[in-house]
């Protein structure tokens, strides 16, 4: 395993351990923690478009809106079942990550959501971050299993 590949390993083990402890009750939000996983400015393409952010206090009070959102229609774990990390070059890479969202849903009825996310991670600073993702869409996902 290189050093690139090692350092966006560590990277996404401590994102999904803090996105999983985010849906437990009580959650356990490490909102910095978070906030430090992503560039100064990065980039999300779904299926319904693409937008950009400033990592500023506007991400920093959306991250716990989004984990009381799942938590709300009943998310209950968010682990990795698969990582791939695609070198591009010395500093740059693609993680393609496979979720897996463990919901119980308003008729008490327990399921997973799985998906793959592609992060684009750079590491030019020496600490790996997050600058670009692509998803599937969530909101199709959530009502394809009841969810919302």
């Amino acid at each position: 395993m290189t050093k690139l590949e090692t350092k966006i390993r560590a990277l996404f083990d401590a994102y999904a351990k803090r996105s999983d402890d985010a849906l437990q009750d009580p959650p356990l939000e490490d909102v910095n923690g978070i906030v430090n996983a992503f560039a100064p400015f990065f980039v999300e393409s779904s299926p319904r478009g693409v937008i950009g952010g400033a990592n500023d206090n506007s991400f920093r009070e959306m991250i716990p809106k989004g984990f009381a959102r799942y938590r709300a229609v009943g998310g209950k774990h968010m682990t990795i079942k698969g990582l791939k990390v695609i070198e591009l070059d010395h500093c740059h890479a693609v993680a393609d990550i496979d979720w897996d969202f463990a919901y119980t849903n308003k008729a008490g009825q327990s399921g997973h959501v799985t998906f793959t996310n592609f992060y684009f991670v750079t590491i030019a600073d020496g600490t790996p971050r997050i600058f670009g993702y692509v998803t599937p869409d969530e909101q199709q996902a959530m009502q394809d299993h009841g969810l919302v």
